[in-house]
Order: C-alpha cells, then structure tokens, then sequence
C-alpha cells in the first residue's frame, strides 16, 4: 500500500465547516494518509482554530501543523508545508473541497498503470445555499448531474492541452515530491496560477503526467470562485503569466494572443454570465 502526505492551506476567511468536511474526507479514505500537513497561513479564526486543535489532539501523530506568522499566500503556504512532508507522494488538497472516499485508491491505480508521477482526475463543481452545510453523501448522490471538469488522461495529450489550459485540477493532485522540489516548488510571481506554472515546469524535465477519467473529488463552485477570475489584480497577473508561457515556447504566438483575449473578456463579464461560460463551455 502506498505512502502518502496530504498537503492543506488554510488562511483566515476559511469556513470552519467546510475545513472540517475537507479533512474528514482524507481521514475515511480507503486507502488512509500516513500525514496529515495542514499550513495555517497567518493567524486564523477562533472558529478555525478550533478546527485545527481538535485534529491535533485527536491524532497527534497523524497531523503536522505549520504555522505562518502572516499571511503569505497560497504558494507561499504550499512550498512551507512541501518541505514539511516525509512521504514520496503528495496528495494535494484544498480546505473547502470534498475527496470522494476512494479519491486517493483510484489515483495509485492510474500512477501504477502510467508510471506517471503527476497525475489529477475528474472534480465535480457543486454549490449550496449560503450558510448551509450539506453532507458529502447528499452531494455525492447528484454527482451525475453536476458539472465536471474532466481533462485528457494521456501525457502526450496532457502537454499539448497544457498549451491553452491548466491540464490538471489542483485540489486533487498527486504528486512526487522529488519532481516537485526538482522543478522549484511552487512560484510565489504567478499568483492565480501558482499550480499552473508548477505544472509546465515539471513536464519540461519530463516527469510523466496522467489524469483518471473518473471523479475523485466535489469541488466547492460558489460565487467568490468565478469572482476571483475577474478584477483587475487577475488580469495583471494572467498576462504576466501568459508572458512567461510565450518566453518559455510553453506556447506560441497564436495561442498567447487567443488566451489573452478570451480570458480578458471572461473576466471583464458580470459574475453571472462568467459562471455560465465556464460551465457550458469549459465544463461538461
């Protein structure tokens, strides 16, 4: 059975609820985590912190917490708790998404049968009326009809997605830690797309990628998350990325000038009309 860490942020505008959710669904999968690393990035809620002591005390030996004296942002947070994990794979996880309890046993059969060393799979959007708290089993019973962002599952066509689109969904990444800290960890420039650049970097040096067709996790899809895909910080920072991609030849010409100005437009749209693009279009 393979060793893994889970890998978790959480900063002060977390949900308790939604972090305990997030934790719980790691803790039941069948094939268990060996650690737990969970980053608090700067000082945390009480309702937070709470959370985060009553894991500590409950396995004391399962959990390994990193704390931040400030807030430094999601990459920042990820290369801390990165350094922090003693096994080989890393299992990626965000703090308000729910891993479906067999996430992690069909992730180790697709890294078996690929020999990848980066791979994701599947994540159905969900959402729920604000304030409201739904089980994972409720959720899990409408899979079907949720939307999914699914991804090509070879690496050949992987690395040619990868030219136009992030080719792997980040809160259900597994991954080698040698491949990562062998590329540079996480890039603290590319905010909004910390994962992204990551990603490009590790298949240059030529580690395998592969994705599983099937779903592995529900991933939170409330309004702040198409709203953090719009704004002017958003837009500076996807240029200076996509810039990076063009000096790199991760793209080319073509494919820059399309990419900006397909997600200048996306983000210049109204939250409601950018949610349903990226549902009807870029979902399935």
């Amino acid at each position: 059975m393979e060793k893994y860490s889970v890998l978790m942020s959480v900063y002060y505008r977390e949900n308790s609820l939604f972090l305990k959710q997030a934790c719980d669904s790691m803790l039941s999968q069948t094939i268990p985590p060996e650690e737990f690393v969970l980053v608090c990035d700067g000082p945390l809620t009480e309702e937070l912190n709470a959370v985060v002591d009553e894991y500590k005390q409950k396995a004391p030996s399962l959990f390994h917490i990193v704390t931040l004296p400030e807030n430094k942002g999601l990459a920042a947070a990820l290369n801390a708790g990165l350094s922090e994990c003693s096994c080989s794979w890393i299992a990626r996880m965000d703090s308000d998404d729910i891993a479906l309890s067999d996430r992690m046993e069909k992730q180790f059969a697709c890294a078996a049968r690929s020999g990848a060393g980066l791979l994701s799979g599947t994540i159905a959007e969900f959402s729920c009326p604000e304030g409201k708290i739904r089980s994972a089993e409720e959720i899990a019973s409408e899979i079907d009809s949720l939307s999914k962002r699914s991804l090509p599952t070879e690496d050949k066509k992987i690395r040619r997605f990868s030219r136009n689109r992030n080719p792997m969904n980040h809160p259900a990444v597994l991954m080698k830690k040698e491949d990562v800290l062998a590329a540079g960890g996480y890039d603290e420039a590319y905010p909004y797309f910390e994962d992204y650049d990551l990603w490009l970097r590790m298949l240059k040096k030529g580690v395998k990628a592969a994705n599983t067709e099937e779903t592995v996790l529900l991933m939170r899809a409330d309004a702040g998350l198409y709203d953090r895909r719009s704004g002017k910080e958003y837009r500076k920072y996807m240029k200076a990325f996509r810039k990076r991609m063009l000096r790199e030849k991760d793209c080319n010409l073509w494919e820059y000038v399309t990419s900006i100005v397909t997600r200048t437009v996306v983000a210049w749209v109204p939250s409601g009309m950018r949610k349903k693009f990226y549902g009807t279009v870029l979902r399935r």
